[in-house]
């Protein structure tokens, strides 16, 4: 499966002042079947909707609203996850989606740079 992983300065978490401009918030777009399903956790709030049928270019909507994209492919976990704990924030819940394994990673521009 292809996903988006989408940075941008939205986040209004209580840190946001301490992050890197650009990168005080994450959300991923995952494309499964005919549509792109986005996945927005949002101040502990997660949103899930589908925003664009599968042919639609949302990595090029997103540029273009100003954020900095990451086009991944991911794959269904074969194995769970053995690290006890994950960060209860937009980065944790977004590694969750994607099935990455990177537990020192706890901010937007850490995951930026480790995609």
């Amino acid at each position: 499966m292809r996903a988006l992983v989408v940075f941008h300065d939205h986040g209004a978490h209580w840190a946001s002042p301490a992050l890197k401009r650009g990168f005080r918030h994450v959300f991923c777009a995952v494309e499964s079947g005919d549509y792109w399903i986005l996945f927005d956790p949002r101040d502990g709030r997660p949103v899930i909707e589908v925003v664009a049928p599968e042919g639609y270019d949302l990595a090029t909507f997103y540029r273009a609203e100003g954020y900095s994209v990451k086009e991944i492919g991911i794959e269904a976990a074969t194995s769970p996850i053995r690290w006890p704990y994950f960060w209860a924030n937009c980065v944790g819940a977004v590694k969750a989606v994607i099935g990455l394994r990177a537990p020192l990673v706890v901010t937007p521009h850490q995951l930026y740079r480790r995609l």
